[in-house]
């Protein structure tokens, strides 16, 4: 396994970039906003683990790469610098932040691990909640009232409370930290933010060794629990209709994020519907297979922990669904184009829903409709266990969704095109159908059109989509009221 272990030089930036997969402006190549050399273990070198070293040579380097914070960058379907949306708690500050690529708090700190491990041991979303609450065995927490007296560089430091963690960053020593604070800011180095008045939370020092999450025999994963039986399946979701990422072999070590109530299976004359999500092998396993009870006590519920690797963003709340073959879209009506087909009795893990299109199935009429982050689309809410508009699940509009901040609205019309630039010379990213409910990060003035008798220089970017709309088509006022401005285009 290859291990992260020299220096990452001026003469690698251009590769490091590469790989991060983003798309940086002359803008982002301005001066570094800290001092040359300050990013860097400040104390104790000698003292820190291969992969405490390598995470802050990681963070360090997009620290010296002079890379803009965005509100959601980073988290992907794989580590590495994305654009940003619009955070509707600070939309001035994040007002160009769909147009920049970079990290926010949480997804440096997934690239910084993913190089350092060499696989992404973090997950997106909810990835400071799952480091925070489910710590691999072998690393170490530091309580908040400990100050920095027990840090070393290369801990993970955390803000907030245990489920509701909103800010991390990693620290270097000598009261120092590379972070990725906030809008129209770069990566920088901060000084150590601690105490209850900071609402610092604590620390995590990683396990020395990274496990090598396709090896064979006892290498799977860090030392949580064990299985058992012959050569088990690891599925994409948690029922035995789902894909098999991978096999391992019966008396593997396995480390478990979360477990959720879904199929029932009978196996081996036991009977039991608990899953357990491997993250290190981006898969779920039945806990029949697992030494242990039948609902393990030592590890959380899916639904109170969010599953790491589902891609999007989002509280990641797990459901369950009902009836046969299930329709994922890509948007939450109909018409949209089927992204994924689910078995019915399979465990969903759900950022918000929204209201949308009224459907009428199984003698049942509602307009809401779910979005399900691992799989990347919409489902309606009458194939979902629970009532029709779900108790804890945040409203897309209002918690973001899976783009971040972003605004839900219904388009009109025919065909519509959705452009990469404001304007009608741009080129076409895709085409979507009038009645096509669509998230709206920010609106902006441009080409001035007029079509269906109406005359309007108001354009909205669709996060979703990845490009623009006239909002002509957009059913609402001309310049949609409660939808931050972009900066520009």
């Amino acid at each position: 396994m290859r291990r992260l272990v020299h220096r990452l030089t001026t003469f690698a930036l251009a590769a490091l970039l590469a790989v991060l997969g983003g798309v940086v402006t002359s803008t982002a190549l301005a001066a570094p906003a800290h001092a040359a050399g300050l990013c860097q273990p400040r104390e104790h070198e000698g003292d820190i683990s291969e992969i405490a070293a390598a995470t802050v040579r990681a963070a360090c380097a997009v620290a010296d790469s002079d890379i803009w914070y965005v509100w959601t960058g980073g988290h992907g379907a794989k580590p590495g610098m994305t654009k940003g949306a619009i955070d509707r708690s600070d939309p001035v500050r994040s007002k160009n932040d769909p147009f920049r690529t970079g990290f926010d708090c949480s997804g440096l700190v997934r690239w910084a691990l993913a190089q350092a491990y060499d696989y992404d041991i973090a997950g997106s979303p909810g990835l400071t909640n799952n480091l925070y609450g489910l710590y691999p065995p072998g690393s170490t927490r530091f309580g908040a009232a400990a100050g920095t007296a027990p840090l070393l560089p290369g801990d993970i430091l955390f803000w907030g409370k245990p489920g509701a963690i909103h800010h991390v960053a990693i620290y270097l020593g000598a009261g120092l930290m590379v972070e990725a604070k906030e809008s129209d800011t770069k990566v920088m180095v901060s000084e150590f933010r601690w105490g209850s008045k900071n609402d610092y939370a604590g620390a995590l020092r990683m396990q020395s060794k990274a496990p090598d999450p396709g090896g064979g025999g006892g290498d799977t994963g860090q030392i949580q629990h064990a299985t058992w039986g012959d050569t088990l399946n690891v599925r994409a979701q948690p029922n035995t209709g789902a894909a098999v990422v991978t096999t391992i072999a019966g008396g593997t070590s396995v480390f478990i994020g979360c477990q959720a109530h879904a199929q029932s299976i009978t196996t081996e004359g036991v009977t039991n519907d608990a899953w357990s999500y491997l993250p290190a092998l981006h898969g779920w396993i039945t806990n029949i297979y697992l030494r242990g009870p039948a609902w393990m006590t030592d590890v959380p519920s899916c639904r109170d922990v969010p599953v790491p690797d589902a891609g999007g963003g989002g509280s990641g709340i797990g459901h369950a669904t009902w009836g046969d073959s299930l329709n994922v879209r890509a948007q939450p009506n109909t018409g949209a184009a089927v992204v994924t087909t689910i078995a019915g009795g399979t465990s969903v893990v759900i950022s918000c829903q929204m209201h949308a299109q009224s459907l009428t199935a199984e003698g049942v009429t509602n307009d809401a409709w779910s979005y399900l982050p691992e799989l990347g689309g919409w489902i309606t809410n009458i194939y979902l266990k629970g009532p029709a508009w779900m108790t804890g699940v945040p409203t897309c509009g209002d918690s973001g969704g899976s783009t971040g901040g972003s605004i839900g609205h219904a388009t009109w019309g025919g065909t519509l095109n959705i452009r990469a630039q404001p304007n009608t010379g741009a080129a076409v990213v895709t085409t979507i159908a009038g009645g096509t409910s669509v998230l709206i990060s920010c609106q902006m003035h441009a080409q001035s059109l007029t079509a269906e008798g109406v005359t309007n220089d108001a354009w909205s970017y669709l996060p979703d989509l990845g490009g623009w709309i006239t909002n002509i088509y957009l059913k609402g006022d001309a310049w949609m009221a409660g939808v931050p401005t972009c900066a520009t285009a």
